[in-house]
């Protein structure tokens, strides 16, 4: 089997336990690269649109997709600091991110600086669990978390929101969005600041790291289109960050500030053509930076300023053929990594170009997904992916599927390529995955749970002289559940997952939890909407983890309660009130790094 099934009693507990992001827009784009109806969807995916964005009362990316089923976080000492992403029990280096269609993130030590992405620059996110190699190439094991920039509307909608909170936390933003028929736009700007917490928490780190750490975060966003006629339209779109963080260093003797400085984001252009009834046809260029200055103290190895710079450059051309009850998707894509840092690396560039085919269909109640890819990467060849998926729409509530799927991660330029310690010979990571689900939809209650089977070859982890090897696997099994219900006074959801992540390579970890992944977690919350009133509770919470990259630890479990209230007190005019860690519950989710107490914001949104 799949998975052994946690007992009924606790089915009928979790399934009370977030769901109001299950709940899909009409189109749906990233699990198939195209735009597919809700139910046709055989991918598991949750969106959050921007509604929920605004009301979530986060204040931080990184915070929204934890409540989010199959994801789990860590931070390494509060706001703006380095943030890992475990989806469905993969790394963050087993992640694609996407920003409109624009691969970003470090080529140098993989993933990406979600954490310098504001929330007010956002109009939705797609978060696709599972393997998308196929559609994506390298490094979606785990899945694909894309982002998109805000759109314009008809009219003209200026906003303007202001907000305060505890740790001197202040929050701006400004947006101008409108259009017509055939244009719209939206340029917006953002701030943030905070004066943060002590990254560090442990207590031997004193007296050298006892003070706070801060963040400030400045971004600007551009998305503009126009369509020319029914068959040809094209855009661009911008989302750009600079940040400003301050850390600490565990191994520090002397007082020093250490940070870094950076730049991240991405920019890209795009022509969608209808060139007959059957064939549509997209171009894509764009570019993508993850820039980073780093100060520490100069050493014999090191200077006080290093820098690391990721660039990616892509153009894709994809194209969409109808063909009688499907479509047939043929596409070319070319990405080009380059590397800028003061530390030298033996190569510091190279190309990727991909072929891909797909073919998604739906004939009466059974839908169907076929996708594959091949890449050449210019540092070890030639890799191929591909993924097959069914569903069964039994009746108008309920539909069943399955689905299976190759995936692979390259090896970073760190891996590779780093001095004294990178292994020039590194294999991709390869995995496989099998998949089972059911969902249940009608008046106004939404179920669903999924079932997976992930077994990666060929992980790359450190040997005992700390260089990458090829010499460690790991088999993930899991239980997603999720739930939602809206009615008109009352709101109410949840997840809950069961995750046996397990290095499975034969060595000294064999039969361990790969680290910082809970074996259990999950969120609920209960919402009211009366008039212009609204109000929510949410709990988060997940078992113990562990941390064996040193002397082994037991990160404690932990749950966390968070009360909002939202006022619309005008037309125009909102405010809204969050308190995070009602029961200032003490917590680690790295050893000796610290985490948010009790805190709070109050917002003021004026919106046109």
């Amino acid at each position: 089997m799949l998975f052994r099934f946690a007992p009924l009693s606790i089915l009928i507990a979790s399934i009370c336990a977030q769901a109001e992001t299950i709940q899909l827009p009409a189109v749906v784009t990233t699990a198939a690269r195209l735009p597919q109806a809700a139910k046709q969807v055989i991918g598991d995916i949750t969106v959050i649109d921007q509604k929920e964005i605004e009301t979530a009362g986060a204040i931080s990316l990184p915070e929204l997709l934890a409540r989010q089923p199959g994801v789990q976080i860590t931070s390494n000492g509060g706001a703006g600091k380095n943030t890992g992403v475990f989806l469905r029990g993969s790394s963050g280096q087993q992640t694609v991110y996407l920003i409109d269609g624009i691969r970003f993130g470090s080529a140098t030590a993989g993933g990406a600086a979600l954490q310098h992405i504001p929330l007010a620059q956002i109009e939705r996110i797609e978060i696709l669990r599972g393997p998308a190699a196929s559609l994506y190439g390298s490094d979606a094991i785990g899945g694909v978390i894309q982002i998109f920039t805000r759109q314009g509307d008809k009219g003209f909608h200026p906003s303007i929101e202001v907000g305060f909170g505890t740790e001197n936390t202040r929050t701006a933003s400004v947006h101008i969005s409108g259009g017509n028929g055939d244009t719209r736009y939206t340029v917006g700007l953002a701030h943030n600041q905070t004066d943060g917490i002590s990254a560090l928490s442990s207590p031997k780190n004193a007296p050298f790291n006892t003070d706070t750490d801060g963040y400030e975060n400045t971004s600007l966003s551009i998305n503009a289109s126009h369509r020319i006629n029914e068959s040809h339209e094209f855009g661009t779109s911008l989302l750009q960050s600079w940040a400003k963080n301050h850390q600490d260093n565990i191994y520090a003797t002397n007082y020093y500030d250490y940070r870094d400085e950076g730049t991240t984001g991405s920019g890209t252009i795009w022509s969608k053509n209808r060139f007959t009834s059957n064939w549509t046809s997209k171009v894509q260029v764009g570019m993508s930076i993850d820039d980073s200055y780093n100060y520490a103290p100069a050493s014999q190895w090191a200077p006080e300023e290093t820098r690391f710079k990721t660039k990616q450059t892509q153009l894709s051309w994809q194209n969409e053929l109808k063909m009688g009850a499907g479509v047939i998707t043929l596409g070319a894509e070319t990405v080009e990594q380059a590397v800028t840092s003061t530390t030298k690396y033996d190569v510091d560039q190279r190309r990727i170009n991909s072929l891909l085919a797909g073919y998604l269909a739906s004939f009466d109640d059974i839908n169907l997904q076929l996708n594959l890819r091949n890449d050449h990467n210019s540092q070890f060849g030639e890799n191929t992916s591909g993924s097959v998926g069914g569903s069964w729409q039994i009746n108008d509530a309920w539909q069943v599927g399955a689905s299976y799927g190759t995936a692979f991660r390259a090896p970073t330029f760190n891996d590779l390529y780093y001095p004294n310690s990178g292994t020039a010979n590194l294999k991709p990571e390869q995995s496989q995955n099998t998949e089972l689900f059911a969902r249940y939809q009608a008046h106004g209650l939404q179920l669903g749970v999924t079932a997976y089977h992930n077994k990666i070859d060929d992980m790359i982890i450190l040997d005992s002289k700390y260089k990458p090897q090829n010499i460690s696997k790991a088999t993930i099994k899991g239980l997603t559940l999720t739930a939602d219900w809206q009615g008109e006074l009352l709101q109410a959801g949840g997840s809950f997952d069961l995750l046996n992540a397990k290095d499975t390579s034969g060595g000294l970890k064999d039969g361990k939890q790969l680290d910082f992944r809970a074996k259990q977690f999950g969120s609920a919350y209960l919402g009211v909407t009366q008039g212009q009133w609204a109000a929510r509770g949410e709990v988060q919470a997940q078992a113990h983890r562990e941390d064996n990259r040193n002397t082994p630890i037991r990160l404690a479990g932990y749950a966390l309660t968070n009360l909002s209230v939202s006022w619309q007190f005008a037309k125009e005019w909102q405010a809204s009130a969050r308190v995070n860690n009602v029961f200032d519950t003490e917590y680690q989710q790295i050893t000796n790094y610290g985490t948010l107490g009790r805190n709070a914001m109050l917002n003021l949104r004026w919106q046109h």
